[in-house]
């Protein structure tokens, strides 16, 4: 039985297809023995092909979504943002420091403009209404301003007098450095009498053209000035206020040589104690009232020294430069 099971039986295929496939593994593995190299050749040939295919396949479908083919990009250099810059300090004129260590409001209830809200250059102005309207300087009726002093000198020559000049005073640009013949002999002996200590006169003679302006922007609200006396009584038209920056200093000073200090109210500001003074009519508005009669015989006012409303229709109708005929006598026009 044995025999009979491991011998084959006649006509039986298999061992002939044994000897095939045996005869053909051996005839394959011969071929590449002898073929190494251009297999290997046409393995690589596959292997970048199918990677090609796929770099392909990749590009084409970004290009389909939108997405750009990356490239090589110049990135711009960038500046550096701006430091941030400190704001200026105030200008030293619009807060100077008084005595007291306290910042100084020239003429704070009468007077001329803070220096530091005043433009630099003041421009023309046809009459003094238009400068009270657009302008914040009182250098703006400076013509009118200098012709009525010359007239009011003409009319009394000891209403304004000239203050002559000191190692130890300043007079600010804008002031015009005149006061009562009285006033300014007393004002003389407190400077002398203190040679090595400085006064600073901010406020001085004030025409009845300049102080129309103060006034106007005081009921205005404009310009800074919160409180100004109307026209034809402040003590600045008659020649006997002043106000001065170093007022602390100088009141003991001062009141020695009979100025009274105004007070806290108005601490800069003081007036001489002049007993000819009193009740006596405006110098420059009876000085304006002439000029403009002169300039204007149709159209003439009473010449009484009043700030009434007549004069003061004329005034704001006056040329901020000045009248074409100006003072009645030869007394020089202040410079």
């Amino acid at each position: 039985m044995a025999d009979d099971a491991a011998s084959p039986e006649p006509g039986d295929p298999e061992p002939e297809r044994e000897r095939e496939g045996g005869a053909s593994s051996r005839a394959g593995g011969a071929w590449l023995q002898q073929n190494r190299s251009l297999a290997l050749g046409l393995g690589c040939v596959a292997l970048c092909g199918v990677i090609g295919l796929d770099v392909y396949f990749m590009l084409k479908s970004d290009a389909k979504r939108g997405i750009p083919v990356a490239k090589s990009v110049e990135v711009p250099s960038v500046a550096p943002p701006p430091l941030p810059t400190t704001p200026a300090p105030a200008s030293a004129a619009a807060s100077e420091p008084g005595d007291d260590g306290v910042a100084l409001d020239y003429e704070s209830d009468d007077g001329e403009p803070h220096p530091g809200k005043a433009p630099p250059v003041p421009k023309h102005f046809d009459t003094v209404q238009h400068a009270a309207l657009d302008s914040c300087t009182t250098a703006s009726v400076d013509g009118l301003s200098r012709q009525i002093i010359a007239q009011a000198r003409c009319i009394r020559p000891n209403a304004f007098v000239p203050l002559p000049s000191r190692p130890n005073l300043v007079v600010a640009s804008q002031v015009f450095p005149y006061l009562e013949l009285e006033a300014r002999d007393h004002l003389l002996k407190a400077i002398d009498a203190h040679p090595k200590a400085k006064m600073t006169i901010n406020s001085a003679l004030r025409t009845v053209a300049q102080q129309y302006l103060v006034w106007r922007w005081s009921a205005t609200k404009r310009c800074g000035v919160p409180l100004a006396t109307p026209p034809g009584e402040s003590n600045h038209e008659v020649g006997v206020a002043l106000d001065i920056a170093e007022a602390a200093s100088w009141r003991q000073a001062l009141e020695a040589q009979d100025f009274k200090w105004l007070g806290a109210s108005d601490r800069v500001h003081f007036d001489y104690k002049s007993s000819s003074s009193a009740g006596r009519t405006a110098t420059d508005v009876l000085a304006f009232q002439k000029l403009w009669n002169k300039n204007n015989p149709s159209d003439k006012i009473p010449e009484d020294g009043r700030y009434n409303p007549a004069t003061e229709q004329r005034l704001k109708q006056a040329p901020a430069d000045g009248f074409k005929l100006g003072p009645s006598c030869s007394k020089p026009t202040p410079k």
